[in-house]
C-alpha cells in the first residue's frame, strides 16, 4: 500500500511554488522568515506536514482552505 499519493505531491509542490514565486520570493527567502526549507517540497522530495503548510501559508496571509482552493483533487468519479 502507498503512504503519499504522488500526484497529490506534485500538485502541492506547485502551488507552494505558485504562491511563492507570485510574491516575488525566494526558496532563501522562506527559510529565514519561516524556517522552512521548502526546497524539498517544490522538488517533490518530501512532502509538507499540515503544521508546515500552516506556517508558509502564515507567512503570506492566507488560510490554508485558500491555498487549496484551486487544487481539484481527487476527481469527484475518482472512486
Amino acid at each position: 500500500m502507498q503512504l503519499t499519493d504522488p500526484i497529490l505531491v506534485g500538485l502541492i509542490a506547485n502551488r507552494l511554488c505558485e504562491v511563492r514565486e507570485d510574491h516575488g520570493h525566494t526558496k532563501e527567502y522562506v527559510l529565514h522568515a519561516t524556517g522552512l526549507n521548502i526546497s524539498d517540497y517544490e522538488r517533490k522530495v518530501k512532502s509538507p506536514t499540515t503544521s508546515s503548510l500552516a506556517k508558509f501559508c502564515a507567512l503570506y496571509h492566507m488560510t490554508l482552505a485558500e491555498f487549496f482552493a484551486p487544487i481539484d483533487y481527487p476527481p469527484k468519479n475518482s472512486f
